[in-house]
């Protein structure tokens, strides 16, 4: 990884980090765990999905490169940055991503997301391997290259960040 890449990876895990943090900040456990719909996810359920989808796709990251031709188009990686967290299109996350009550509560959650977005960040600060020149599956986008996963896995708790304020606007909690 060049130190341009890291630089924007880093700055991009430091913002999305922080947006969780502060859609999180500021609710009652009781009011974590309201559905605004029954088909909907509470406040607690996005940051538990986020906190175990973070260190899944770091494992998978960490263990599931390929050697792949480098891909000199870096116009997918642009998408993959204007489009990862924008919640226009919906997703159905893969039933082990789902939310289970794995936490006992929403500081808990907050606490594990944040240890995993921290060894995500050890991770990108010693990365020394092209990730452009490698191959990862991804459980919903199918495989794609080192460098676009590592995107879609920083910019996921953005994607949930929204998420979680679209949750506080349907239940009137203030931000």
């Amino acid at each position: 990884m060049d130190a341009a890449d890291r630089q924007l990876i880093l700055k991009l895990l430091a913002d999305s980090r922080a947006e969780l943090v502060s859609a999180a900040a500021g609710v009652s456990e009781e009011q974590s765990r309201i559905r605004p719909a029954p088909d909907s996810w509470s406040i607690l359920d996005c940051v538990e999905h986020v906190a175990i989808v973070e260190n899944f796709l770091y494992n998978s990251l960490t263990t599931g490169l390929t050697a792949a031709p480098s891909l000199a188009d870096r116009s997918r990686e642009e998408m993959f940055l204007r489009r990862a967290a924008d919640r226009a299109t919906k997703f159905s996350a893969p039933e082990r991503a789902r939310p289970t009550g794995r936490f006992p509560s929403l500081a808990a959650a907050v606490e594990k997301f944040q240890d995993n977005r921290a060894r995500t960040v050890e991770y990108v600060e010693r990365c020394d391997k092209d990730l452009r020149s490698y191959s990862v599956p991804h459980p919903v986008l199918g495989p794609i290259s080192g460098q676009e996963f590592l995107i879609v896995l920083v910019l996921h708790a953005a994607r949930h960040a929204a998420q979680i304020r679209e949750v506080r606007r349907a239940l009137s909690i203030p931000s």
